[in-house]
Formats: structure tokens, C-alpha cells, sequence
């Protein structure tokens, strides 16, 4: 599956989710605890996803020697020798949506053949980290790349975690079988083909917190505008947006529990089309925490470790990065059916890729690579049944030390939107989003540009009440 493909049918699963979650339905009992030594498919859970990994890394392989003729397909014994080199380990150029989503989904795809065969988070992430290794060695003629590990495994395992919880709670939701089927089987392939292999046991006990999910349709049009020269630079017309959020365990929700990581996450992610295919994905999702605050009490809250992965492909800002760092959810009651909630978030990414070189499209690297840093506030006021408001502002900070040109880009980004209840979870809204970016590059002047970008939608929400509980 291409990444435009795969970001397709995420949001499409989460589409069909949306209309079957439904938020105040009492929570199924944590799954029994698993992996005994007298559980009869132990082996299994540990072999299955090795097989479904190999068969995937196959497929992919064949795929790209036989109709896409791709020259990083064309394996030899000699460019496996090479590999296998410690020395030939680099940073690869490949292009910005194939390493920065592509990559990660493909990470998740191994992620959750082991967490659906029965095996923890942890498991799961080692097996997306071996899964990368395995196709960075073996299954490209070109050397292995840091990058892809790097991103591969942290991306792929906050991804794969929110499909694959995302997914087993439509799988126990209500509504037609065969729509929740088909739903959970877009978000969670995997899991889908492993529900008739492995008999589904989970490694610890995990109870399937509460979800949100929100889907919207509209249209949206953006432009850039370069400092330096005053005028616009790149449009966007008008196009179809098509968006979700998902939320899993806020702590304002006295279900939730923070028993395994990921009790907590948000997920948002937006495809724009068809005129210029662009999209977003942005993954927050607790590692390690405990609440705060009292329940019932004005205050209530999580803080803890989060894992963070962002994916931002607009010509007016381009940014993605992986990373771990503190943060906090928590929500403040300010009247009766009236709540500031809030979210905040500042974490340390090992790899980030981020702007623009201006260079060729027919060259695969047109973005800076290095070390980063990212930051993220977002606040919402809430009345539970009339409207949301809500604030996030992104930043993120990249260094471009791994590949030249040195330098350094800085790029924030601030939301503003509004979503209005109009009848039983159907809403209408509206969103502007400002961005600035600042890029400092060795042998370059120095780059400002601001870019703009307006949608109109309307929305389906699982629950016509959204937090002040």
C-alpha cells in the first residue's frame, strides 16, 4: 500500500468508527491476562508476527522489482554483504512522504502483527524495530539508513498502538457487524488477519479506555506568502478536506485508566484532495503517567511521559519529527457544562525533517534533516452542548546537522477553530491556521515566509457530549 494510500485508509477506518463508538457505553472488563506456560499458543504469538513480518518485506519486494522497477529493490547477495557492513550505516534522501509517513506506517504494520497476535506494547515495538532492521539490511540495494530505523520504530509503534486500540474498540462496539468490521480492518489490518490466526489474548491486563471520535468533511484553500518578495508564492485552491480526531482515556472521564501505554493518546490527522494531495498526522500518547486533581473535583488531569509523532506535509508548513518528552492533559471546570481543557507537550526528537531546499522535485531530498526539538499547546473551551472552541499552536525546531546544508529552521503553526453542536453529535465549523516559518542555512540568505489556510466543515461526533463530566 502507498503512503497516500495507507493515510487513506486510516482516516476512511476512523470515518466508519466514528458512527459506531459511542462514548458513554460501559467499558468491556480488562482481557484476561495471558501468555502462561500452559497457554497452548504461546509459540505462535511469538512466530506469526515473524512470518506476517517477512511475508510483508516479500510482497513490498516484489511489488518494486516488478512493476514499480524501483532501483533500491534490486538486491544482490553483494549489496546485502554491504549492509551488513556496520560502517555503511548513513542518512538517506529518499522523498519526504515516503520516509517521514511511509516508513512509519510500514513500522506499524509489524507493530501490530505482534500486538494482535497477543504480545505487549513493548514486544510490539521491538518487533517494528526488528522489522526495519530486517528491511534495511536485506531487502534494499541501498545502505542501511539511520533515519528509517529511527523513525520506523518510535513512529511506527505510537501509530500502530492508536489504530490497533482504536480498532478493537469498534471491533466491541455497537452497530451492523459488517460496518465494524470493515471499519476495524482499514485502521488495523493486521489485527484483522490475526483475529483468525491467534486467538486474541492480550500479554497484560488492558482495559480499552473511553474514545472520542470526531470525523469532518469540508473543503479548504491555503496560500504561502514570501516575506522577501511580498507576494504569494505557492496557492492551494479550494479542495475536499477530509479529517478525524480520535481521543482515547482523557483523564477528565472517570473510566479511563493509565494501565499500559497509550491508556491516553490523540490522534489527528487531515487529507486534502484532489487538486493537490496534502495531509497531516500529529500522534500524543502517554508512555508513563498518574493522574492529578479529584474525581469528582473541578480539576482533573494526567502528566507523565509522552511519546510524540508528527507528520505535516502543506506547502505552508513542513515538518515531521519523532520524540519522547513531558507533558500533561488536564481540564478545569469553570461553570456548570463549561471546561478549559488543556494540553501541553515538549519533547526531544532524535531525527526531524523539516522546510524546504527549493530545489528539483525530480530530486528525492528537498527538506533539512537533524536533531529537533517540539512543542505543542492546545486549548479548548468546552460547553458540553453547544460548542468548542479551540488553540493549538506547534513548534518545532530543527537543526540540520546530519546532512548539508548546516543551519537551522524554526517553524510555528497556530490553529484556531470552532465547532458548533447543531443536532445529536452533527456540528458545523470553521478553522484558520497561521504559520511562520524562519530558515538560517550556510552559503543562503536567510528565509521568512507566512503562510495562510482557511477550511469550512462539517462534522459527525460519536458523543454529543464531549468531556465536563
Amino acid at each position: 500500500m502507498s503512503p497516500r494510500g495507507a493515510a487513506l485508509a486510516v482516516t476512511l477506518g476512523a470515518f466508519v468508527a466514528t458512527a459506531q463508538v459511542a462514548d458513554d457505553r460501559p467499558l468491556r472488563e480488562p482481557e484476561p491476562q495471558a501468555l502462561q506456560d500452559d497457554d497452548p499458543l504461546r509459540w505462535r504469538r511469538f512466530v506469526v508476527p515473524v512470518l506476517e513480518g517477512a511475508t510483508l518485506h516479500l510482497a513490498m519486494l516484489a511489488f518494486n522489482n516488478l512493476v514499480t522497477h524501483m532501483a533500491f529493490a534490486q538486491i544482490t547477495p553483494k549489496t546485502v554483504q554491504h549492509n551488513l557492513d556496520p560502517r555503511a550505516w548513513t542518512f538517506d534522501v529518499d522523498y519526504y512522504l515516503t520516509n517521514q509517513f511511509g516508513h512509519p506506517y510500514q513500522g506499524a504494520l509489524h507493530f501490530n502483527a505482534a500486538r494482535s497476535s497477543g504480545l505487549s506494547f513493548w514486544w510490539g515495538a521491538l518487533y517494528a524495530a526488528l522489522g526495519s532492521l530486517a528491511w534495511e539490511l536485506f531487502f534494499e540495494a541501498e545502505p542501511p539508513s539511520m533515519n528509517d530505523q529511527i523513525t520506523t520504530t518510535i513512529g511506527g509503534s505510537l501509530l500502530g498502538e492508536a489504530l490497533h486500540r482504536a480498532a478493537a474498540d469498534l471491533r466491541g462496539g455497537d452497530g451492523p457487524g459488517w460496518l465494524r468490521v470493515l471499519g476495524a480492518t482499514l485502521l488495523d489490518p493486521m489485527g484483522a488477519l490475526n483475529a483468525e490466526l491467534v486467538e486474541p489474548r492480550a500479554v497484560e491486563d488492558i482495559t480499552l479506555d473511553p474514545l472520542f471520535v470526531r470525523w469532518q468533511l469540508g473543503a479548504s484553500a491555503s496560500f504561502v506568502l514570501a516575506e522577501a518578495q511580498a507576494e504569494p508564492r505557492d496557492r492551494t485552491p479550494a479542495q475536499v478536506l477530509l479529517a478525524v480526531l480520535l481521543v482515547s482515556g482523557p483523564p477528565w472521564d472517570a473510566r479511563s485508566t493509565y494501565d499500559a501505554p497509550l491508556s491516553y493518546f490523540d490522534l489527528r490527522a487531515d487529507l486534502s484532495f484532489p487538486s493537490k494531495v496534502v495531509g497531516n498526522a500529529f500522534i500524543r500518547g502517554l508512555l508513563v503517567g498518574r493522574r492529578f486533581g479529584a474525581d469528582p473535583g473541578p480539576l482533573r488531569g494526567v502528566w507523565g511521559l509522552f511519546g510524540d509523532y508528527d507528520y505535516a506535509a502543506p506547502a505552508i508548513v513542513r515538518a515531521s519529527a519523532v520524540g519522547l518528552g513531558p507533558g500533561t492533559v488536564f481540564q478545569l471546570e469553570l461553570a456548570p457544562r463549561l471546561s478549559l481543557q488543556v494540553g501541553g507537550l515538549f519533547g526531544l526528537s532524535p531525527f526531524a525533517a523539516a522546510g524546504q531546499l527549493d530545489v528539483s522535485p525530480d530530486l528525492a531530498r528537498d527538506y533539512h534533516v537533524g536533531p529537533g526539538l517540539q512543542s505543542m499547546v492546545d486549548l479548548r473551551l468546552v460547553h458540553a452542548q453547544w460548542l468548542q472552541l479551540e488553540l493549538v499552536v506547534r513548534h518545532w525546531l530543527v537543526v540540520g546537522a546530519y546532512l548539508p546544508p548546516s543551519g537551522f529552521e524554526s517553524l510555528l503553526t497556530t490553529a484556531l477553530g470552532l465547532n458548533v453542536m447543531v443536532w445529536r453529535g452533527l456540528g458545523v465549523g470553521g478553522e484558520f491556521i497561521l504559520s511562520d516559518r524562519r530558515a538560517t542555512f550556510a552559503g543562503a540568505l536567510a528565509e521568512h515566509d507566512t503562510g495562510f489556510a482557511f477550511r469550512l466543515t462539517a462534522s459527525l461526533s460519536s458523543a454529543p457530549v464531549f468531556g465536563v463530566r
